[in-house]
């Protein structure tokens, strides 16, 4: 079988869909303990991983797009009492265990920041995608910030299951 060509937006979007039916699939059921459950010191919680690879999915995709954080539009930073340029990048173990916010407003978040992230992306023209954004430290394309959002992101819904599995044992899928 050969693709004579393949869509971008539908790919990314494609993507971020399947790990936001692991993230439902990895919290559905957990308490609030569980889900700041942080097996040492120097590990973060479920909630805490859910909440920063929302905030760099929000970022990003504002950066793209030349939008607002919906972090900071929607009110998210005061609801969660959190600064609004604060997104987990660099955030220390004391900051990380600080991190106790309900799980409604959690998940609230990062339905949100999803249902955003696919109408963005379902968006771009690939002149978007060609442009310059600011990630981290450098400016990439905007097609390789999503890239690494994706990245990122399984890297950290793989830590969200394997904590899912110790704090619920064996056959939580």
């Amino acid at each position: 079988m050969t693709t004579s060509h393949i869509d971008l937006n539908g790919f990314i979007v494609a993507q971020f869909e399947g790990q936001s039916r692991w993230i439902k699939t990895a919290t559905d059921g957990l308490t609030d303990d569980q889900l700041h459950y942080r097996p040492t010191a120097d590990s973060n919680s479920i909630a805490w991983l859910i909440w920063h690879l929302s905030r760099w999915r929000d970022r990003i995709g504002s950066r793209i797009c030349v939008e607002d954080e919906i972090w900071v539009s929607g009110g998210w930073a005061e609801k969660f009492g959190i600064e609004a340029d604060r997104t987990g990048l660099g955030d220390t173990p004391e900051q990380v265990e600080a991190f106790r916010v309900d799980r409604d407003l959690l998940l609230g978040y990062a339905e949100a920041v999803h249902e955003i992230t696919v109408k963005r992306v379902s968006g771009l023209t690939q002149d978007q995608f060609d442009q310059p954004v600011g990630y981290t430290q450098d400016e990439r394309p905007a097609w390789s910030a999503l890239v690494s959002v994706l990245s990122d992101s399984g890297q950290h819904i793989g830590q969200v299951s394997y904590l899912r599995g110790m704090v619920t044992g064996l056959g939580w899928r």
